[in-house]
């Protein structure tokens, strides 16, 4: 019997299987950043949990990631380690969890930025038909135009300059730490 390995299960059978939790970071329009932890559970009685950090100012989707086949002891263990990592988790209705999730891929798109290269998997633990008018009422920048906060790991040369390209000097703006344009 052919073995399906985590990626092509997802991608395969994701979509089928029925959503357990969907949770978001509290507080996160403070600064922009919300973390979705998306789980779904196994026909076989484990799980799969998601993880999408999305940049609702400027970026979209910047990371994202999964846990495949997890008992509940380790489910609990990572979901404890996802609290622990993200301001006071808080429930979150699915369709509300998809508006963001895609609307902030949108946006960014449409400034110049690709989601992040594994949502060619994780895609496939969301279900776009979940997505409703409710996209429409979300407001992704700041104050209409994209605001950029550097990460530890961006490229923020690379960022300023798709962001000048796009958008134009004077519609954006940015917060970088100064260590960040040693390299410019």
């Amino acid at each position: 019997m052919n073995k399906l390995s985590p990626q092509k299960y997802i991608i395969k059978k994701g979509r089928e299987l029925p959503f357990y939790e969907c949770y978001v970071t509290g507080g996160w329009q403070d600064h922009g950043l919300a973390t979705f932890w998306i789980s779904r559970k196994m026909h076989g009685g484990n799980y799969i949990a998601a993880f999408y950090l999305v940049d609702v100012f400027c970026l979209g989707l910047k990371n994202t990631n999964y846990r495949f086949n997890i008992d509940m002891s380790e489910y609990r263990f990572v979901f404890q380690r996802y609290k622990e990592h993200n301001n006071s988790p808080e429930k979150c209705d699915l369709s509300y969890a998809h508006n963001m999730i895609y609307g902030a891929i949108d946006f960014a798109e449409e400034i110049g930025f690709k989601p992040h290269k594994d949502f060619t998997v994780t895609e496939y633990l969301l279900d776009p038909d979940l997505i409703t008018d409710g996209i429409d009422e979300i407001e992704f920048g700041n104050d209409g135009k994209p605001f950029y906060i550097s990460g530890p790991n961006d490229n923020v040369p690379q960022i300023i300059r798709t962001l000048e390209n796009s958008v134009g000097k004077g519609n954006y703006e940015f917060l970088a730490r100064s260590e960040q344009f040693e390299e410019w």
